[in-house]
């Protein structure tokens, strides 16, 4: 046949989703190419048990002149996490689905280009964002699987320098997801999948091994 040449690109895509594109597309045998997940000058940490507002408080003022992002899981959480920082007197911007395509795109350029040095976001943040200097990626809440939270996390130190990704993890957060698993579309087979994916989050959060050997 005439088929054109197709090649596709992902980040961070497990096996089955990879599998899943090359279905999508009608791959005829491609070949694919994986060159590896490790990101040495990342440093991966999960945070529990601590009051997040206080550690909030005292892990900016020991960051004040670095570039960072903040992902929340809710829009609600976000507002709530952006009114703090801007009452301690930090320069921030907000990003989630619920603002105008202006307001979004006007606190993405500000933060691109450092006008702004942190942005609260939900994961509606970030696809195509490559900015270089992000010193640290902090989640404010545990993401609903692996994939996302690396790739999230990822988005620190593409410039190659020592940069932070912190996962504040808190076991009552797991309820909004399950509750979102319980109320979305998807049929059983589907919340099975969502349910795993969310069991090995957690189990992230709780391993004792190297969290980059982990992932």
């Amino acid at each position: 046949d005439n088929r054109p040449v197709v090649a596709a690109f992902t980040a961070t895509a497990t096996v089955e989703v990879a599998e899943g594109i090359i279905s999508s597309l009608n791959l005829h045998e491609p070949s694919t190419f994986v060159t590896g997940f490790a990101r040495p000058n990342l440093s991966l940490s999960v945070v529990t048990g601590v009051d997040k507002l206080s550690f909030l408080v005292k892990f900016l003022k020991e960051r004040a002149q670095q570039s960072g992002i903040i992902y929340g899981a809710t829009r609600k959480e976000c507002e709530a996490v952006h009114e703090r920082i801007v009452q301690l007197g930090y320069q921030a911007e907000l990003y989630h689905g619920g603002l105008s395509d202006n307001a979004r795109a006007e606190a993405q350029e500000r933060f691109r280009f450092d006008q702004s040095k942190i942005i609260v976001a939900t994961n509606a943040f970030g696809m195509g964002i490559d900015k270089p200097n992000v010193r640290y990626v902090l989640h404010w809440q545990i993401p609903s699987d692996l994939e996302s939270y690396y790739q999230e996390a990822g988005r620190a130190g593409r410039d190659g320098e020592e940069s932070e990704c912190v996962l504040l993890f808190e076991a009552s957060d797991l309820h909004i997801h399950r509750y979102l698993i319980e109320q979305g579309l998807g049929d059983e087979a589907r919340k099975a999948v969502q349910s795993a994916k969310l069991h090995t989050m957690m189990s992230y959060c709780r391993t004792d091994q190297c969290l980059q050997q982990y992932i």
